[in-house]
């Protein structure tokens, strides 16, 4: 039987103490990043899988990690949860996923079974529509939460800087002569949805360009199907866009691509279009879609190693974590 590399082993092959892997297994930051990749690559390379009973025996932990994440059929909600489980890896913890159910104040109802029964040592929420005022939300929940992709004071936070990526975007399409740029949102999503509005009409102000009602379109949820919806909404106005940015995501986008081009338009040449996640799947579109990217990798690795400290440290100071967003230039604008 191969032997199991443990600890000790790993900090003989990196040439540190068995406290510094274990720091940095742990998600600790006082460590240098030279040293910290070391050690995950030699736990990575030698299949490094720590002792959970023995760990859980010690400081009564079950080393596992909630996630609370809306509608996997969505592909950018599936994008996360796949960046989370490579994060998580070499930790050693497991996922544990739960399902978000329609009904009301259902967050609380799962927050306080998840502090019920005790599976997890800590909570990733993909959390979009909530707001500063839920903060009361936190006393039905009785382990540590880092919330994904959004910003809120009274809660550890892994985002992107939406204003500014929807801004840089806008930008593009003005620089490409659009004068006309519809956004086509959400309903949902109120904070996120708004930030990217906010930057869209800051590039449109700067550059002396109205900000036009009509061409703005709010979905009712994330759905290709509601991007069809949009597509003959825009089809019906009299004075239409050149350009449509679909700020309410690249799932969106496709439906709304796919409803236009059935209506004869072509892409860019009629009407430019641009997304936002940067999913590589949509790079497989024709035409390929241009859109804004949010470094899913980054943002999971941050949650990893913010929930982590958490669960080692309660009462320590909450942290916002914002990533740059990247406009990837594809063919559709």
């Amino acid at each position: 039987m191969e032997k199991r590399i443990t600890i000790k082993d790993l900090a003989r092959m990196a040439n540190v103490t068995a406290a510094t892997v274990s720091m940095v297994l742990n998600g600790k930051t006082n460590i240098s990043e030279a040293t910290r990749r070391k050690v995950l690559a030699l736990a990575q390379e030698h299949h490094y899988v720590p002792n959970i009973a023995a760990r859980g025996l010690v400081k009564s932990r079950t080393h596992a990690i909630g996630i609370i994440m809306p509608d996997l059929v969505e592909p950018f909600n599936a994008a996360i949860l796949r960046a989370i489980s490579n994060s998580v890896m070499p930790s050693g913890y497991r996922l544990v996923l739960y399902d978000v159910f329609a009904a009301p104040n259902w967050e609380d109802t799962l927050y306080h079974r998840i502090s019920y029964e005790g599976r997890v040592d800590g909570i990733i929420h993909k959390a979009l529509e909530m707001a500063e005022c839920d903060i009361k939300r936190l006393e039905s929940l009785h382990v540590p939460m880092v919330v994904f992709e959004n910003e809120l004071s009274w809660v550890d936070c892994v985002a992107v800087d939406n204003e500014e990526g929807a801004y840089n975007a806008t930008q593009y399409l003005i620089n490409q002569g659009h004068k006309r740029i519809g956004l086509l949102g959400c309903e949902m999503a109120g904070q996120v949805i708004n930030a990217r509005v906010e930057g869209a009409k800051r590039a449109l102000q700067e550059s002396g360009l109205l900000f036009e009602a009509q061409h703005f379109y709010k979905t009712r949820a994330f759905s290709a199907q509601e991007g069809v919806e949009a597509a003959d909404y825009f089809h019906s106005l009299p004075l239409k866009p050149t350009a449509i940015f679909v700020i309410a995501g690249d799932y969106v986008a496709y439906g709304f691509m796919s409803q236009i081009r059935k209506l004869r338009y072509k892409i860019p040449e009629d009407i430019a279009l641009v997304g936002f996640d940067g999913l590589e799947l949509f790079s497989f579109l024709y035409p390929q879609l241009t859109t804004v990217r949010q470094p899913l990798d980054k943002m999971a690795d941050a949650a990893i190693e913010l929930l982590l400290r958490r669960i080692e440290t309660r009462d320590r100071p909450h942290e916002i974590r914002k990533f740059k967003t990247e406009l990837i230039i594809r063919e559709s604008a």
